[in-house]
């Protein structure tokens, strides 16, 4: 009888253990969430290059004076073409922060140009008992280029995004760039046409400010888009002859651009 008790009971504690084990193999397992991936920092050298397109503004103005008087007109020239070149910078984030301090300088070759046309009215002069003194129209062709420009510009930029990998900024700086202006005139005097050519070329400064959008999408890699407004400073003037002068006005410029850049 004794015996049978025992048994009964050790068939009972088993039973009760398998079914706390049973219980405890239907509950979930819990583990640890791994942590977030670190934030990616901007700080570091890069290089990088880009293209784009640009449009940009000048006015020109011939003036001067003959017999019939003097005159001046104007012609307002549109300047546009593709550009691309290669840029160079450095950028500094602090540790948590968003912020993004840096300073870029770039060098573009540009295709920008335009043409235009001014143009003077002639005229007759009657003497009683001489000759007429007929005075020709005066006239003048030109091409209008820039051939190449630069800027050095410090950016501040705000990281947003996934890792913070997204960095929005504004820029502005220091911009100067080479132009030329060559061309035909046709100068009327006093029963005369005078031919003239011109060729110059300056290089101007002046400043840019803009604004861009920049995405790392890689360990080292990023690409971004790009607006600057650059003015290239004050206006310079030909002498075509004594008495005929051409001015060039204040030339600005509209960028746009994309690029990648190399982070080191």
């Amino acid at each position: 009888m004794k015996t049978k008790i025992i048994i009964a009971a050790l068939l009972a504690t088993v039973a009760t253990l398998g079914s706390a084990s049973a219980a405890d193999l239907s509950r979930p397992m819990y583990t640890k969430a791994p942590p977030p991936p670190p934030l990616y920092n901007w700080t570091g050298f890069y290089v990088g290059v880009n293209v784009g397109g640009s449009w940009g503004h000048q006015d020109v103005t011939g003036s001067g004076s003959n017999i019939l008087g003097s005159f001046i007109t104007t012609n307002s020239t549109h300047i546009d073409g593709v550009i691309g070149g290669g840029q160079i910078g450095y950028n500094w984030q602090g540790m948590g922060s968003p912020w993004v301090f840096g300073l870029e300088a770039d060098i573009q070759g540009s295709g920008q140009k335009g043409d235009g046309a001014l143009s003077a009215p002639g005229g007759i002069i009657v003497i009683n008992l001489a000759p007429n003194i007929i005075v020709p129209p005066s006239s003048l062709t030109y091409e209008d280029k820039l051939d190449w420009f630069g800027t050095v510009r410090g950016r501040i930029g705000y990281a947003v995004g996934d890792q913070g990998r997204w960095l929005p900024y504004i820029t502005g700086g220091l911009a100067y760039g080479e132009s030329k202006l060559n061309g035909n005139a046709s100068l009327g005097g006093a029963n005369t046409l005078t031919s003239v050519a011109f060729s110059q070329s300056k290089t101007d400064v002046g400043w840019t400010v803009g604004a861009g959008i920049e995405w790392a999408f890689w360990d080292k890699w990023s690409a971004k888009l790009e607006y600057l407004y650059m003015d290239l400073g004050d206006s310079s003037t030909i002498a075509l002859t004594p008495a005929a002068t051409l001015t060039t006005g204040r030339m600005t410029d509209n960028i746009v651009r994309v690029g990648a850049n190399l982070h080191f």
